[in-house]
């Protein structure tokens, strides 16, 4: 069967009134500096002064949000000396040389990044239920990606959305809908890999932490209810250990600039394995509202477009202006690693052809949407249309759809069960 990944990204669910990442960094800065909690241990002043020592370094003091924050405070964690008679193999091997010329404690810098996570989850857990845009589109285009793939979602973002649409799509955790926390199916999830399915790489409003017996300690687990998974968000026992001898803040959100280390523990660990092997399985490939920030996602991309012949690419985003007008002559970030990475060959120099109000590539292997997610969804035939286009995109066909009801139901009663 021909099989199709999708990647959401960050501009994918703001469209859905999900909150921006200057939205969260406002109202994570009025919530810590206002914090009872935040002011005795410090954390206040912690948020302020990782804060103005951003502003004062980067050239566009404006841009300071909170993944750079969150950051910041939680490697300054790892600078505080470790406590006398640590054994050496749990001691950072990194603190002799470095200098902490913050006067920050450990103290503040733990119970900023636990707060801060604390209010993102809360804030986009909020959102799931205040969605005020129709989902039936969004449901839809998977709706028709299934009639002809199998089709493999993979998600940075951490709202349900997605799950919301479409219910039925498998998350590696048991589907019967239960009040109480399910394990990740570990043996089964590799069995079912036919299956249509949605996997948080990096967290969902639906996680949350329990105690034996319904799972190990630190163990992440699934609850059909996020309220409930918002009871059980955060964690305070020890973390996992890095390689260098120090360790990162077990979370049911993965944020800040660092993730690679994150994704080690499970489930994500299982989903990033996945998602690497459906990159070099898949026929066609949809990136969507991703500003590839994340390298440890864009090296499978970069993998995935290596192959030869390349599976065509469809990456859907908003320039306000157009592609044209905004990124032909701007070699920012996204449009470095949309060129060089994903082999997305257009520019001023390379310039595409237009199909709708697509931008197909000279090559015929990749296209770009730059109108935003809801115009796309909104704009089913312009999907239909371009796919022809494109070299090696498989074609939808009356037969196909067909072939493939009939696949996806054997699979998911006998094989995968």
């Amino acid at each position: 069967m021909k099989r199709a990944m999708v990647l959401l990204g960050a501009g994918a669910s703001v469209e859905f009134k999900v909150p921006s990442t200057g939205s969260l960094t406002n109202k994570i800065e009025n919530e810590v500096m206002a914090d009872g909690f935040m002011k005795m241990t410090g954390g206040d002043a912690a948020f302020q002064t990782i804060k103005a020592g951003l502003a004062g370094y980067l050239q566009k003091p404006g841009n300071v949000n909170f993944e750079q924050i969150y950051h910041c405070a939680h490697e300054l964690i790892f600078t505080c000396p470790p406590p006398l008679g640590a054994y050496d193999e749990f001691k950072p091997v990194m603190q002799p040389f470095v200098s902490n010329t913050t006067g920050l404690t450990e103290e503040a810098l733990r119970a900023l990044c636990g707060k801060m996570v604390e209010i993102i989850f809360r804030e986009v857990s909020s959102s799931c239920d205040g969605c005020t845009l129709d989902l039936k589109p969004l449901a839809r285009f998977v709706e028709a990606l299934r009639a002809d793939y199998v089709t493999r979602v993979y998600t940075t973002n951490y709202d349900d959305l997605l799950l919301q649409a479409v219910p039925e799509l498998y998350t590696g955790f048991d589907a019967t809908l239960t009040s109480g926390p399910k394990r990740f199916e570990v043996d089964s999830y590799w069995r079912k890999e036919c299956w249509d399915g949605i996997f948080h790489l990096h967290g969902s409003v639906r996680m949350g932490f329990t105690h034996p017996p319904h799972g190990e300690i630190g163990e992440l687990l699934w609850f059909d209810n996020r309220t409930e998974a918002l009871v059980h968000s955060s964690f305070s026992g020890s973390s996992p250990r890095r390689m260098d001898g120090t360790s990162v803040l077990r979370t049911a959100v993965i944020t800040g600039l660092e993730k690679l280390s994150r994704v080690q523990q499970r489930p994500f660990s299982h989903f990033y394995s996945m998602m690497a092997r459906d990159a070099m399985r898949s026929d066609i490939i949809f990136v969507i509202g991703s500003g590839l920030a994340d390298l440890h996602l864009n090296t499978w991309l970069a993998e995935a477009r290596s192959r030869s012949p390349k599976p065509p690419l469809l990456f859907v985003d908003y320039w306000p202006s157009g592609f044209e007008n905004d990124a032909y002559f701007v070699a920012d970030r996204k449009t470095i690693a949309l060129f060089h990475r994903l082999q997305v060959h257009v520019t001023a120099d390379y310039p595409g052809n237009r199909v709708g109000n697509w931008i197909v590539s000279k090559d015929g292997n990749a296209a770009i949407w730059a109108k935003g997610f809801q115009a796309f969804l909104n704009s089913p035939a312009e999907l239909r249309t371009v796919l022809p286009f494109l070299k090696g995109a498989p074609l939808p066909s009356p037969l196909r759809r067909l072939w493939r009801r009939a696949y996806r139901g054997w699979t998911q009663c006998r094989r995968c069960r």
